[in-house]
Parts: structure tokens; C-alpha cells; sequence
């Protein structure tokens, strides 16, 4: 028999979700810190005021493209190494676009280098939590996730610090070296498949008959041609706009308003402080109450919060904007891995997810700009973030008809067939024997009725 799995083997998933998180913490903290340093860029580098803040964009849609080829990849070669590569160039990003003296190279450093260094991290890192969680799965995603919620918060805190140091280029370098140590430390807490260990998901160890997790769910294949897939994806991408429109465009908004600059930026911790709420709560109760209808809330909840952001005009309203919206989008961001590995199963998760995600960099590089185009163009932003909250309404409509057909096999399919006609009767065992004996006995008796 063989031995229990001990309290540190149970509890090895924990890690992977720590490792996620810092991962997250590191990736997105590095992006978002765009928006609060983007006065002091625009001057330094001599652009508009909106083109500096247009790298959040172009950072956040580059992380969302490459993660159709770090999430398959990873399928194939684990989470580690694609996410200490792409710590490593996040790193390098921000040590360049620290010493730069041109928008161009600022752009191609900090925009494309860092964001490609989070795509290579990130839905890595996101597939390994799905895999090593199956009850909990909410849970882990939305403590891995909410990664991104402490990075975001940590931006105008570390700003403040290190304003006393130096400028925008200091903090910028002191950061490319915060994301080396603790990107790299995150990295290296990723593991691929509990099934390498002995165990299933949720700490439980892995039968001998018991089928591992890899093997559960389509081919990947039969999963992207599927219309489930193509209405996610839709779904995602709608959805998506509403879900990034506040982090690139709420402080610009909020000066509008008559804000201070560092009342603006506040804005954003505030939201970091949300989708830590978010991630942590709204998951949690997914698993109790079913992850797909806790994600479709979320998904609706970010839309609806448009309205409060278009009616919102003093720092009051503002500020209970910010939080009540980060906590529904850190709901959305949560529990979409989830969503995913729950409707189409972990056998090929890393390139579901990366593949849907580019849904997202769509929506930031062509949605989100557009509505900053409107509110440019109108002058106000009333309008526009209407509409942007009815486009993530249908989106969620999407999303709820995204339901894959079950496959052959699985428990699903079966309990849809229709249920097979009874098996007719069969005779009791008891009146069998009893004619076997009298058959014995009648063989008996002619046999010793005839003998000599």
C-alpha cells in the first residue's frame, strides 16, 4: 500500500499559486506604472500627455498576443523556464526604457519589450494554477491573480517613495531590479502537472487507475473549431473593453473632473485595492456557488459599472467607482482561466487560454483606444463609456451561450442521452438451484431403480 502523501505534498499546489502571484505582481505592476509616471514621461521625451499614456496599450496588447504562443508552448515544455525568460526581459525593458532619450525607443522598450515579457509569463503561469486545482480552482486563480491588484496598488505607493530619490528614470531602474529578484523567485515555484508527483488536483494523490489531469477535455483542435469557442471568444473580446477602459483613460477623466493630478493616480490604487477584493472574494464564493455563473456576474458587473463611471463627477463618486469596479474586474480576470478549464477541460489549457486572450489585446489596441477617441473628440466622457458598458453587455450575453457541447464519455454527455430501456428481468438465482437439485434427484433415483 502505498504511503499518504505527507502535509508539504498535499499543500505543493499553494506554491504554484504563490509563484503566480508574484509572477502577476511583478508583470502588471511593471505595465500599469505607465499611467502614474506618464506626466513626468511626456515632458521628459517631449510628447502629448496621451501618447505617453498610450504605452499601457501597446504594452498590454503585446502581452495578450504572445500569449497565443507561450500558452501552447507551455503545454509542451511547463511554466518555468517561458516565465523566467520573460522575467528577465521585463526587467531589461524597464532598465532600457529608463535611459532612453527618444519616444521611439521608450515605445519599443517599454511597450513591446515588457509586454512580451509578461505575455511569456503570464498564461504560463495562469495554466499551471488550473491544472494543480479542481474544487478550489476559483480560489487559486483569483490568490494567483490577485498578483495584479497588489502590483497596481504598489505603483503610486512606490512612486511616492521613490520620488525622493530621483526622478521617473531612478524608479524605473530600482523596479527592473525588484522584478528581477522577486519575478524570478515567483518563476521558479511553477510546476506544471501535479500527476509529476504522484497527485490529482486539490492535494489528492493520484490512484493508479485514475486518469491524470492531462488527459481530460478535447484535443485542442476540436476545441477552437467548436462554436462555444468562437462565442467566447467574441464574448471575451466585448467584454474586454469595459474591463481595461478605466485603467488607461479613469485619470485623465478624473482631472477633467477637477481632481488633482495625485488624487487621479490615487484612482488606480484604488482599483488595485478592488480587484485584490474581487479576486479574493468573488472567487471564493464562484466555487461555492459555480464558477461560470460567478464569472458571468463579473462579466456583467463590469458593465453595469460603466453607468456609475458616466454619471461619477466629484473625487466621492469617483473614488466608490474605483472600487466597486475593481472588484468586478478582478472578478472577470479571475475566474476567466477558470471559465476556460471548466467549459473545454486542462488537457490543452495554456493554448486555449493564450489563443482567447488575444481577444483581449484586440480590444486594448483597437476597443479601448476608441473610446478615448470619442472622449476626446466629444469632449466629455459621458457618452462613450456608456456605450463601452452596453458593448460588455452583450459581451456577457456571448459568454453565456458559449456552452460546449459534451463530449462522447464524459459524465456530461452521458447524463444528456436519454436514458436506455431497462434490461428485462432476469430469473431469480434461488429457483434455479431448487430445479437443479430435483433434476439430481430424479437422476438418482432411475439410476438406482435400473442397476444390477
Amino acid at each position: 500500500m502505498a504511503a499518504p502523501l505527507s502535509p508539504w505534498q498535499r499543500h505543493r499546489g499553494w506554491l504554484v499559486v504563490l509563484g503566480a502571484f508574484l509572477v502577476m505582481l511583478v508583470g502588471f505592476g511593471a505595465i500599469y506604472s505607465s499611467s502614474a509616471f506618464a506626466p513626468e514621461i511626456s515632458v521628459s521625451l517631449g510628447v502629448a500627455r496621451g501618447d505617453a499614456a498610450m504605452v499601457l496599450a501597446l504594452s498590454s496588447s503585446a502581452t495578450f498576443f504572445v500569449s497565443a504562443i507561450s500558452g501552447p508552448f507551455s503545454d509542451r515544455v511547463g511554466p518555468r523556464p517561458l516565465a523566467v525568460f520573460g522575467t528577465l526581459l521585463i526587467a531589461l525593458g524597464l532598465a532600457i526604457a529608463a535611459v532612453v532619450k527618444d519616444a521611439a525607443s521608450f515605445f519599443a522598450s517599454y511597450g513591446l519589450l515588457v509586454g512580451i515579457g509578461v505575455g511569456l509569463a503570464y498564461v504560463p503561469a495562469v495554466a499551471a494554477v488550473q491544472r494543480w486545482f479542481l474544487a478550489n480552482r476559483g480560489l487559486a486563480s483569483g490568490i494567483a491573480l490577485s498578483g495584479i491588484g497588489v502590483g497596481t496598488a504598489l505603483v503610486p505607493l512606490l512612486k511616492f517613495i521613490l520620488a525622493g530619490f530621483g526622478d521617473w528614470r531612478f524608479a524605473f531602474l530600482c523596479c527592473a531590479v525588484l522584478a528581477a529578484i522577486v519575478g524570478l523567485a515567483g518563476s521558479l515555484l511553477l510546476e506544471a502537472r501535479p500527476e509529476s508527483h504522484g497527485m490529482g488536483p486539490d492535494g489528492s494523490k493520484l490512484r493508479a487507475k485514475q486518469n491524470a489531469p492531462k488527459d481530460e477535455g478535447p484535443a485542442l483542435g476540436e476545441v477552437i473549431s467548436s462554436q462555444a469557442f468562437l462565442l467566447a471568444y467574441a464574448g471575451t473580446l466585448l467584454v474586454a473593453i469595459p474591463a481595461a477602459a478605466p485603467l488607461m483613460l479613469l485619470v485623465g477623466t478624473a482631472e477633467a473632473r477637477g481632481l488633482s493630478h495625485q488624487q487621479a493616480v490615487a484612482l488606480l490604487g484604488l482599483m488595485g485595492v478592488g480587484t485584490i477584493i474581487g479576486r479574493f472574494c468573488l472567487a471564493a464564493l464562484a466555487d461555492l456557488l459555480g464558477r461560470r455563473l460567478g464569472f458571468l456576474l463579473s462579466c456583467l458587473g463590469v458593465s453595469i459599472a460603466m453607468m456609475l463611471w458616466a454619471l461619477a463627477h466629484g473625487a466621492t463618486s469617483l473614488q466608490g467607482f474605483a472600487l466597486i469596479y475593481g472588484a468586478l474586474q478582478g472578478g472577470f480576470v479571475a475566474l476567466l482561466p477558470a471559465f476556460v478549464a471548466d467549459s473545454f477541460g486542462s488537457r490543452s489549457v495554456g493554448a486555449i487560454v493564450g489563443l482567447l486572450y488575444t481577444s483581449r489585446g484586440l480590444a486594448l489596441l483597437l476597443g479601448v483606444p476608441l473610446v478615448g477617441a470619442s472622449v476626446a473628440a466629444l469632449g466629455a466622457h459621458d457618452l462613450p463609456v456608456a456605450l463601452c458598458g452596453l458593448v460588455g453587455m452583450l459581451g456577457t450575453l456571448l459568454l453565456a451561450l458559449a456552452r460546449p457541447e459534451p463530449r462522447k464519455g464524459s459524465p456530461r454527455h452521458k447524463s444528456a442521452e436519454a436514458p436506455e430501456a431497462p434490461e428485462a428481468p432476469t430469473a431469480s438465482p434461488q429457483p434455479i438451484r431448487i430445479l437443479r437439485r430435483k433434476s439430481a434427484v430424479l437422476a438418482l433415483h432411475q439410476g438406482g431403480r435400473h442397476a444390477p
